[in-house]
């Protein structure tokens, strides 16, 4: 398998490059692996990609043969790279297309992107391989990103696993609507990028087999190497955090010695939005301001951070880095000696990522690994101090740092040693997790960022929705969401879009029945990927858990499974924040709903009502569980004929307490279980009016699976 980053071919399995020391993509053995695992079934948010070949059957009519398989092959090996250096999973080639997945079987967070950015590599490398006749190579590219099931076909003698949904119908159909050169993609894949993609819309249209239009987007770009964060709308909460912030800049500005900080927390808890946030103090205040971010895909790329970094400066003074490196390091001083050593340091990071007006002259560079690293480190720092006398005070934004490459962190290190002795302030944002040793010191600043408290949520729903919330759905959000901004916005943008959040005279109101509606995809793609990241037994333990409720306990989880719970499969769970512990140290909860609700929806349907149905067994041996609580799982069973009486007695007992709301939540369950010609249909729907005219009560309508 060729290394993504320099090229070279390496053993087959391997996990690192024998020349550069990248990580290497899954390897057959590892692909298989996590496949086996996937075998069992799921289901999950994937992007599907599908890319041919413009004007095929014309080729074959006007040229030779063999002549048009060697550049179908050529184009079909391009086309095979773009999707391992993005991380996807080639499923197939089908003639002169290729039909590639993002999501399967190892979800990332940034499927959606990574497909985007591969499908616009291939365009651009199909402009490199002419035709026979000397004309250029054209692909059509359809992208589409939803729900699949994930399983083995049921098919006899076959061992292959089938992906089932509509985004791979819907990318095939946008293939086949595309013109040449042109890459059409859904909103759900522009929506899950996360404004990451530059698409033209394209309106609405009509795909065969697939029921009600679809809005199209032209893949024009994306946002390359992101020089600032885009803020959108006043920053809510964080006003402690950014007055550190604002400390750190201003001891900057008096002392014109540097300073560091970095700000840790979960995806979507508002990192790059509170870092964005000082930009228009910092200029203000005579800094520079320079971001540069780090991405998930790009950890195998040696020198990444650093060429992004050059580039970044570079643009700034509207030049390319090659230049810009020469201006600043080869002063008339400097010896000769020297300048011979700094040369072949960046001559060592061109070869490996480009680096404008180097490759080609670049003299020699160190052969030795550790007189390479040497050099480079030695010739980080002058950059760093030249930059600083040069160009004066500055804010350097680092941005998702856990995804850093290896190669760069030496260079970093040299960055925050620099700084404090330069005006320069570094900022860092990074995932909760182990800080590396150079940021994990005294003198650099260590900001945690946890979920907004209820009013912030309030007033984030607000800027939204343009309405205040009432207090109570307030409350609802805040619980669901854990005061995480994206879930947040997400979670309010999804309820606007189908109906179950309703604005009147500037007040919205959340439609209580049928609870918050199906998760957004973008947060099913985030959380997903948390998950698909565990191992295969604490994968399957949080999906047991998420059957029995949001809390769960030793116990019942044993009683599912058929095996002993082991303590090192709930410490990595724990260490992962996905679950948390209790005041009773044999039960957990997870961290929030959307995660429980993410770990759900993994589940096959059959695997679901076995687990539920073994669940409404378990309680009903069980007198003190109460008679509510089989109900619930006996209906998410499917289990019509018992569950209906009772769902029954709990709606009695229910409303012999008081409890209106959860008396009607019982009724209306049990009116979805039979069909509209069952004449017991209209006796609980009735019954459930009825019922909810009694009294407004402050509960919800019980969801299968939430109790416990």
């Amino acid at each position: 398998m060729p290394c993504p980053a320099c090229g070279a071919r390496s053993a087959r399995d391997a996990q690192f490059c024998a020349r550069c020391g990248s990580r290497l993509p899954p390897g057959p053995r590892r692909r298989q692996e996590a496949r086996d695992a996937a075998a069992k079934g799921d289901r999950r948010v994937v992007t599907a990609l599908f890319a041919d070949l413009v004007d095929y059957v014309r080729m074959l009519a006007e040229f030779d043969a063999e002549d048009v398989k060697r550049r179908v092959d050529a184009a079909l090996a391009a086309m095979d790279a773009a999707v391992v250096r993005f991380g996807g999973t080639r499923e197939k080639f089908i003639g002169d297309a290729i039909f590639a997945v993002f999501g399967y079987p190892q979800a990332h967070d940034d499927d959606a992107l990574r497909a985007g950015l591969c499908a616009l590599s291939i365009r651009a490398a199909m402009t490199e391989l002419g035709d026979p006749g000397d004309e250029p190579l054209a692909v059509r590219i359809g992208i589409a990103t939803g729900e699949v099931v994930a399983a083995p076909r049921d098919v006899v003698g076959s061992s292959e696993v089938s992906l089932t949904g509509p985004a791979v119908v819907i990318a095939a159909r946008m293939q086949g609507l595309a013109g040449p050169g042109e890459i059409l993609i859904d909103d759900a894949t522009l929506r899950a990028s996360r404004d990451r993609l530059v698409a033209d819309p394209r309106g609405t249209r009509t795909l065969r087999g697939h029921p009600g239009e679809i809005p199209v987007h032209a893949l024009r770009g994306d946002l390359g190497l992101r020089r600032t964060t885009p803020q959108t709308g006043q920053l809510i909460g964080r006003e402690v955090e950014r007055g550190r912030l604002r400390a750190l800049i201003n001891a900057t500005h008096s002392t014109g010695l540097g300073r560091a900080a970095v700000v840790i927390g979960d995806a979507g808890i508002g990192k790059s939005r509170l870092l964005a946030d000082l930009e228009e103090d910092a200029r203000r205040a005579g800094f520079r301001w320079t971001v540069v971010e780090n991405v998930s895909y790009g950890t195998a790329e040696p020198y990444r951070f650093a060429r992004a970094f050059a580039q970044a400066i570079a643009d700034e003074q509207g030049t390319d880095s090659g230049s810009f490196a020469r201006q600043l390091l080869f002063t008339d001083d400097i010896p000769p000696e020297q300048a011979r050593r700094l040369a072949g340091a960046i001559a060592a990071i061109a070869r490996e990522a480009a680096f404008s007006g180097w490759e080609a002259e670049a003299p020699l560079a160190p052969t030795e690994p550790a007189e390479v690293r040497d050099v480079v480190l030695e010739t980080s720092l002058r950059y760093n101090r030249r930059l600083a006398e040069t160009l004066g005070p500055r804010i350097i934004v680092i941005d998702d740092l856990h995804w850093a490459d290896h190669s760069s962190l030496p260079i970093l290190e040299v960055l925050v040693q620099t700084a404090a002795s330069v005006p320069f302030v570094l900022l860092f944002g990074m995932r909760t997790g182990t800080l590396p040793g150079w940021l994990d010191m005294d003198e650099v600043d260590r900001i945690v960022l946890g979920g907004l408290d209820r009013d912030e949520v309030g007033a984030l729903a607000a800027a939204v929705t343009g309405a205040s919330l009432a207090d109570e759905d307030t409350r609802l959000v805040h619980e669901r969401t854990a005061g995480n901004p994206l879930f947040v916005n997400e979670t309010i943008r999804a309820m606007l879009e189908d109906g179950r959040l309703e604005i009147h005279d500037g007040r919205a109101r959340l439609q209580r029945e049928g609870g918050f509606g199906p998760l957004p995809v973008t947060l099913r793609a985030l959380l997903g990927a948390r998950i698909d990241a565990l191992p295969e037994t604490s994968r399957e333990l949080l999906g047991i858990a998420s059957v029995i409720g949001l809390t769960f306990d030793r116990r019942t989880v044993t009683e599912l499974s058929g095996r002993r719970l082991r303590g090192a499969i709930l410490r990595r769970l724990l260490d992962s924040a996905l679950i948390a512990g209790t005041d009773d140290q044999d039960q957990w909860r997870f961290a929030h709903d959307l995660i429980r609700d993410v770990a759900y929806a993994g589940l096959l349907t059959g695997r679901r009502r076995a687990l539920h149905a073994r669940l409404a067994d378990l309680y009903e041996r069980q007198p003190q569980a109460g008679i509510s609580r089989a109900a619930l799982h006996r209906a998410a069973a499917g289990d019509v004929e018992r569950a209906l009486p009772m769902l029954e007695e709990s709606a009695r007992r229910a409303l012999a307490i008081g409890a209106s709301a959860e008396a009607a939540g019982f009724w209306r369950m049990a009116a979805n279980l039979v069909s509209d010609e069952d004449p017991r249909r209209q006796g609980y729907v009735m019954s459930a009016e009825a019922t909810q005219e009694l009294g407004e009560g402050t509960g919800t309508e019980p969801a299968a699976g939430a109790t416990g």
